[in-house]
């Protein structure tokens, strides 16, 4: 067990690591995070992305993506981990047909205790489910949670369907670019 947890420890300390290295070296001003489950919500995590380009330029952005599904390999997940961790802006796009799998919720507690209090922003777009409004609240609850836990600035955005324009985000998400 003890050997085991070397391991995972050692993994994640790299990936942490050659984030940070990454993060000297190139010339950007502004990380951003892409969380999303499918390619519908992945397009719409986009948005905010293609809002962040128009307020920094295309050469002083950074983005990565993951998608949910593939935290389960260990290199996605710690390499996660760390970009997050060093992320400006952490965008979680979430359609509620589909549950969040329990990794998920480890991964973000841990890339939330790297963070160590770093500024920034999670744009949260959620697609509630017709049939519950329960899982809209847990989730707004949860992810204000880790805005709040993490010093960040939270927006939030429900929509019928994912890829529905951010209009009313755009300006919050805009003036606070602008001001970071």
């Amino acid at each position: 067990m003890q050997r085991m947890q070397q391991t995972l420890l050692t993994g994640r300390n790299d990936a942490a690591n050659a984030t940070r290295i990454a993060r000297m070296n190139a010339g950007y001003a502004l990380n951003v995070a892409l969380v999303y489950q499918d390619a519908l919500t992945r397009r719409w995590a986009g948005q905010v992305h293609d809002l962040m380009t128009e307020v920094v330029g295309p050469d002083a952005i950074h983005c990565t993506e993951w998608k949910i599904s593939d935290l389960i390999e260990p290199s996605v997940y710690w390499e996660g981990v760390a970009a997050l961790a060093q992320a400006d802006v952490i965008v979680v796009s979430l359609d509620e047909a589909k549950r969040l799998p329990p990794a998920f919720y480890l991964w973000v507690n841990l890339w939330l205790q790297e963070r160590s209090g770093l500024p920034g922003a999670l744009v949260a777009l959620v697609v509630p489910s017709e049939e519950s409004g329960t899982w809209v609240n847990e989730m707004r609850r949860y992810l204000s949670a880790v805005a709040s836990q993490g010093r960040l600035e939270f927006f939030i955005r429900e929509c019928a369907q994912p890829g529905e324009p951010i209009c009313d985000l755009r300006e919050d998400i805009m003036h606070w670019a602008q001001a970071a």
